[in-house]
């Protein structure tokens, strides 16, 4: 009997954890959007500054690694940022069922 009334007082906090987690997303999402934006544009601008002024063959080599890292960063940063909403929602669906 006491194990139910553990896991109704269980069930209640996680749902008060993934409405504040949610409520929290929902009040950064732009915040956290527009950062890395921000964080991608310049790091982007400063790979084509260092493609620009490469003169050496192994300057151009680094350069073009850095913006293969970029991109693989970006992709990485996309699945996250998709992915974290998607997770909150699922952990929704979870405590309420």
């Amino acid at each position: 009997m006491n194990f139910n009334l553990l896991a109704a007082g269980l069930d209640e906090s996680l749902a008060e954890i993934v409405a504040k987690l949610q409520s929290l997303m929902d009040s950064f999402w732009i915040y956290i959007v527009l950062a890395l934006a921000g964080v991608v544009v310049i790091w982007g601008a400063y790979i084509g500054i260092k493609i620009a002024i490469a003169h050496r063959n192994e300057e151009k080599i680094n350069a073009k690694d850095m913006v293969k890292q970029l991109i693989i960063g970006i992709v990485i940063i996309f699945v996250v940022a998709m992915g974290a909403p998607l997770l909150i929602n699922g952990l929704s669906a979870w405590v309420g069922a």
